[in-house]
């Protein structure tokens, strides 16, 4: 079987940075350009890994000797540090195209950071945090095993190499996705998400501007809402949350959350709009009372589950 380990820096999604899911390690590069934190994120039902190969050439002809400038067909196998010490697998490939050179990336979801191995989602699998349990030996520790690079190709002739080979390839045969679901195989389309994102802000937008309202996007701030709308002496502060469906279910962030529970929250609204594609309904939601009622119906009103942050839905 062709095989090739590639060790990366550690994160939870590897979605792109964020406040709650930062990259660690990984090479010398800041976080905010190591390629690596998008190698599973599904974009048009691929994903488009990275790894910084020793002189940024992978040597694909080790993985198949009649190979020059790819390969296709390779288990890739994504490991990482552990935290709190020794290297894991989080994750692999199945039947992934292995570029000998950086490929250059024109997708917006990527930020246009360039890949050098890509594969269909669909044989793609993260790990769950609590999953990487599968240790990758050091040189140091077994010789023939991943050293200094970040790339290895698992091709010595070296007995307990062969041995760890086949140990995972019948572990990684094995792994069941209902045992610990791969994030990559549940997430829910990225091209989408921002589609959605965007129509309900411009139909928030539209709704308050045919109210007389002015309208100014706070999106990019991170003040804990996305619009400013004013009219005369009203000054609101508006959430927008978008929805492909009906039901009535959104992810507030902490932000979000200490602002609309904040005592001076007279002026802020959470506008959520459903079917935010297809046929946008616009329900708002005003603080009365010590509750997050309707603006439409005063028999919709929103119950919080917290946790890290918190989830609003309809009670």
């Amino acid at each position: 079987m062709k095989i090739l380990f590639c060790r990366v820096g550690s994160m939870l999604h590897y979605e792109g940075n964020s406040e709650s899911d930062t990259i660690q390690g990984g090479g010398s590069h800041p976080n905010e350009n190591k390629h690596e934190v998008y190698n599973f994120q599904n974009v048009d039902g691929h994903c488009y890994g990275y790894v910084q190969p020793s002189k940024g050439i992978i040597r694909v002809s080790r993985i198949d000797k009649h190979s020059k400038d790819k390969v296709d067909g390779v288990l890739v196998i994504w490991v990482a540090k552990n935290r709190n010490g020794g290297t894991y697998i989080v994750g692999w490939y199945r039947d992934a195209t292995v570029y000998s050179e950086f490929q250059n990336s024109k997708l917006k979801e990527r930020q246009k950071y360039c890949y050098n191995i890509e594969a269909k989602a669909e044989n793609c699998v993260l790990l769950p945090a609590d999953k990487r349990t599968k240790n990758v030996p050091r040189a140091q520790e077994q010789k023939g095993f991943i050293g200094q690079s970040n790339v290895w190709f698992a091709d010595r002739d070296n007995q307990t190499v062969k041995d760890y080979k086949k140990e995972v390839i019948d572990y990684i045969s094995k792994y069941k996705k209902d045992s610990g679901i791969s994030k990559i195989n549940v997430q829910v389309d990225v091209e989408m998400r921002k589609q959605v994102e965007k129509a309900a802000i411009n139909f928030v937008t539209d709704h308050y501007k045919e109210n007389g309202f002015s309208v100014v996007s706070k999106e990019n701030e991170n003040l804990g809402w996305d619009l400013n709308a004013t009219n005369g002496k009203i000054n609101l502060r508006i959430e927008v949350k978008g929805l492909s469906q009906n039901a009535i279910s959104v992810h507030l962030t902490p932000n979000e959350l200490e602002k609309m529970r904040a005592k001076d929250n007279a002026d802020y609204r959470l506008c959520v709009v459903t079917n935010a594609l297809k046929k946008p309904t616009l329900i708002t939601f005003i603080h009365e009372n010590g509750e997050w009622i309707s603006e439409q119906s005063n028999d919709i009103r929103l119950s919080f589950d917290d946790q890290v942050s918190a989830i609003a839905s309809v009670k």
